[in-house]
Protein backbone atom coordinates (compact mmCIF):
# COMPACT_ATOMS: atom_id res chain seq x y z
CA UNK A 1 0.00 0.00 0.00
CA UNK A 2 1.42 3.82 -0.90
CA UNK A 3 0.17 6.19 2.24
CA UNK A 4 -0.99 9.31 1.35
CA UNK A 5 -1.48 11.42 3.90
CA UNK A 6 -3.40 14.64 4.19
CA UNK A 7 -2.93 17.90 6.20
CA UNK A 8 -3.49 20.03 7.82
CA UNK A 9 -0.21 22.46 9.41
CA UNK A 10 2.59 20.63 8.22
CA UNK A 11 3.56 19.92 11.40
CA UNK A 12 2.34 16.30 10.10
CA UNK A 13 5.42 15.87 8.36
CA UNK A 14 7.40 14.90 12.09
CA UNK A 15 4.89 12.61 12.81
CA UNK A 16 4.35 10.86 9.15
CA UNK A 17 8.44 10.54 8.66
CA UNK A 18 8.78 9.30 12.05
CA UNK A 19 6.37 6.59 11.51
CA UNK A 20 8.41 5.68 8.12
CA UNK A 21 10.88 5.44 9.55
CA UNK A 22 9.85 2.71 12.00
CA UNK A 23 8.89 1.21 9.27
CA UNK A 24 11.32 0.81 6.98
CA UNK A 25 14.73 -1.38 7.70
CA UNK A 26 17.09 0.70 9.91
CA UNK A 27 19.88 0.43 6.70
CA UNK A 28 17.93 1.82 4.59
CA UNK A 29 18.19 5.74 4.38
CA UNK A 30 15.04 7.63 3.05
CA UNK A 31 15.40 11.11 1.65
CA UNK A 32 12.86 13.84 2.26
CA UNK A 33 12.10 15.98 -0.69
CA UNK A 34 9.99 19.37 0.07
CA UNK A 35 8.12 21.37 -2.37
CA UNK A 36 7.28 24.44 -0.22
CA UNK A 37 8.44 28.23 0.03
CA UNK A 38 9.77 27.53 3.63
CA UNK A 39 12.15 25.48 4.93
CA UNK A 40 10.52 24.75 8.52
CA UNK A 41 13.83 24.43 10.18
CA UNK A 42 12.67 26.55 12.86
CA UNK A 43 14.15 25.57 16.90
CA UNK A 44 10.97 23.94 19.15
CA UNK A 45 11.84 26.26 22.26
CA UNK A 46 8.91 27.71 21.75
CA UNK A 47 7.25 24.08 21.21
CA UNK A 48 6.94 22.35 18.05
CA UNK A 49 4.35 23.98 15.06
CA UNK A 50 4.02 23.66 11.33
CA UNK A 51 7.62 25.84 11.34
CA UNK A 52 9.19 23.12 12.68
CA UNK A 53 8.72 19.60 11.78
CA UNK A 54 12.13 19.36 9.53
CA UNK A 55 14.41 20.67 12.38
CA UNK A 56 12.79 17.62 14.60
CA UNK A 57 13.45 15.23 12.14
CA UNK A 58 17.11 16.42 11.58
CA UNK A 59 18.13 16.30 15.78
CA UNK A 60 16.15 12.91 16.06
CA UNK A 61 18.37 11.67 13.51
CA UNK A 62 21.41 13.47 14.69
CA UNK A 63 20.92 11.24 18.51
CA UNK A 64 20.76 8.36 16.88
CA UNK A 65 23.94 9.27 14.37
CA UNK A 66 21.95 9.02 11.32
CA UNK A 67 22.37 11.32 8.52
CA UNK A 68 19.55 14.33 7.19
CA UNK A 69 18.69 13.76 3.89
CA UNK A 70 16.45 16.89 2.65
CA UNK A 71 15.92 18.66 -0.56
CA UNK A 72 13.93 21.67 -0.63
CA UNK A 73 12.09 22.94 -4.25
CA UNK A 74 10.80 26.53 -4.55
CA UNK A 75 12.48 28.49 -1.35
CA UNK A 76 11.26 31.93 -1.26
CA UNK A 77 13.98 34.39 -0.12
CA UNK A 78 11.61 36.42 1.68
CA UNK A 79 9.98 33.80 3.49
CA UNK A 80 12.95 32.89 5.40
CA UNK A 81 15.09 34.43 8.17
CA UNK A 82 18.80 34.35 7.26
CA UNK A 83 19.17 32.14 10.38
CA UNK A 84 17.26 29.40 8.86
CA UNK A 85 19.40 29.54 5.51
CA UNK A 86 21.77 29.12 8.23
CA UNK A 87 20.66 26.48 9.95
CA UNK A 88 20.21 25.29 6.56
CA UNK A 89 23.75 25.18 5.51
CA UNK A 90 24.95 23.70 8.74
CA UNK A 91 22.40 20.65 8.46
CA UNK A 92 23.88 20.81 4.82
CA UNK A 93 20.28 20.92 3.72
CA UNK A 94 19.73 20.53 -0.57
CA UNK A 95 17.61 23.57 -1.72
CA UNK A 96 16.17 25.17 -5.36
CA UNK A 97 15.11 28.69 -4.56
CA UNK A 98 11.88 29.64 -6.45
CA UNK A 99 13.44 32.02 -8.88
CA UNK A 100 14.74 28.46 -10.40
CA UNK A 101 12.07 26.64 -9.57
CA UNK A 102 10.32 26.57 -13.10
CA UNK A 103 9.65 24.54 -15.63
CA UNK A 104 12.15 26.39 -17.82
CA UNK A 105 14.86 24.76 -15.97
CA UNK A 106 14.37 21.19 -15.89
CA UNK A 107 17.80 20.51 -17.93
CA UNK A 108 19.16 21.79 -13.87
CA UNK A 109 16.66 20.82 -11.83
CA UNK A 110 17.04 17.24 -13.45
CA UNK A 111 20.51 16.48 -12.71
CA UNK A 112 20.06 18.22 -8.84
CA UNK A 113 17.04 15.86 -8.06
CA UNK A 114 18.88 12.73 -9.80
CA UNK A 115 22.20 13.83 -7.64
CA UNK A 116 19.65 13.69 -4.49
CA UNK A 117 18.01 10.82 -5.48
CA UNK A 118 21.42 8.47 -5.58
CA UNK A 119 22.32 9.15 -2.29
CA UNK A 120 19.18 7.87 -0.28
CA UNK A 121 17.02 4.16 -0.79
CA UNK A 122 13.61 5.99 -0.35
CA UNK A 123 12.06 8.79 -1.20
CA UNK A 124 8.94 11.05 1.25
CA UNK A 125 7.50 13.65 -0.55
CA UNK A 126 5.66 16.26 0.83
CA UNK A 127 3.85 19.01 -0.58
CA UNK A 128 3.18 22.49 1.14
CA UNK A 129 0.55 23.96 -0.73
CA UNK A 130 1.68 27.80 0.64
CA UNK A 131 4.73 27.04 -2.13
CA UNK A 132 2.31 27.08 -5.06
CA UNK A 133 1.41 30.94 -5.83
CA UNK A 134 -1.82 32.30 -4.82
CA UNK A 135 -2.79 32.59 -8.07
CA UNK A 136 -3.51 28.74 -7.99
CA UNK A 137 -3.40 28.45 -3.73
CA UNK A 138 -5.20 30.96 -2.24
CA UNK A 139 -6.73 28.97 0.48
CA UNK A 140 -3.36 28.84 2.61
CA UNK A 141 -2.48 30.61 5.85
CA UNK A 142 1.17 32.38 3.91
CA UNK A 143 -0.66 32.65 0.29
CA UNK A 144 2.04 34.81 -1.90
CA UNK A 145 1.27 35.48 -5.49
CA UNK A 146 5.50 34.87 -5.96
CA UNK A 147 4.98 31.23 -5.74
CA UNK A 148 5.77 27.86 -8.06
CA UNK A 149 3.32 27.12 -10.62
CA UNK A 150 1.14 23.33 -10.74
CA UNK A 151 3.48 22.60 -14.18
CA UNK A 152 7.19 22.49 -12.19
CA UNK A 153 5.18 20.43 -9.11
CA UNK A 154 3.66 17.46 -11.77
CA UNK A 155 7.18 17.61 -13.41
CA UNK A 156 8.87 16.95 -10.14
CA UNK A 157 6.10 14.57 -9.30
CA UNK A 158 6.99 12.22 -12.46
CA UNK A 159 10.64 12.43 -11.62
CA UNK A 160 10.20 11.16 -8.40
CA UNK A 161 7.75 8.08 -9.42
CA UNK A 162 9.42 7.50 -12.07
CA UNK A 163 12.76 6.92 -9.59
CA UNK A 164 11.27 3.56 -7.98
CA UNK A 165 11.79 5.31 -4.88
CA UNK A 166 9.00 7.02 -3.90
CA UNK A 167 6.85 5.73 -0.58
CA UNK A 168 4.62 8.12 0.62
CA UNK A 169 3.54 11.39 -0.03
CA UNK A 170 1.58 14.03 2.21
CA UNK A 171 -0.56 17.66 1.58
CA UNK A 172 -0.22 20.65 4.14
CA UNK A 173 -1.55 23.77 4.41
CA UNK A 174 -5.19 23.52 2.48
CA UNK A 175 -7.40 26.14 4.88
CA UNK A 176 -11.05 26.01 3.12
CA UNK A 177 -11.66 29.22 5.39
CA UNK A 178 -9.21 31.08 3.11
CA UNK A 179 -9.77 29.31 0.06
CA UNK A 180 -11.70 31.18 -3.31
CA UNK A 181 -13.71 29.50 -5.26
CA UNK A 182 -12.64 25.85 -4.23
CA UNK A 183 -8.90 26.90 -6.38
CA UNK A 184 -6.52 25.63 -3.41
CA UNK A 185 -9.14 21.96 -2.73
CA UNK A 186 -8.96 21.58 -6.54
CA UNK A 187 -5.20 21.80 -6.70
CA UNK A 188 -4.61 19.77 -4.09
CA UNK A 189 -7.14 17.15 -5.39
CA UNK A 190 -5.48 17.09 -8.91
CA UNK A 191 -2.56 16.68 -7.08
CA UNK A 192 -3.54 13.47 -6.19
CA UNK A 193 -5.14 12.22 -8.36
CA UNK A 194 -1.69 12.58 -10.60
CA UNK A 195 -0.18 10.25 -8.54
CA UNK A 196 -2.73 7.85 -8.17
CA UNK A 197 -3.04 7.22 -11.65
CA UNK A 198 0.58 5.30 -11.27
CA UNK A 199 -0.44 1.68 -10.54
CA UNK A 200 2.32 1.02 -9.63
CA UNK A 201 2.19 3.19 -6.34
CA UNK A 202 -1.04 1.81 -5.07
Amino acid sequence: SFPLLLGGGHDIAYGHYMGLRSYVDPEESIGIINLDAHFDLRSTVQGPNSGTPFYQIARQLEEQNQPFHYFCLGIREEANSAELFDTAGKLGVNYVMNSDFHIGNTITLKKDLEEFLEQVDRIYLTIDLDGFSSAYSPGVSAASPFGFSPDIAIWTLEEVIHSGKLMSLDLAECNPRFDRDGRTAKLAAGLLHHVLRHPELI
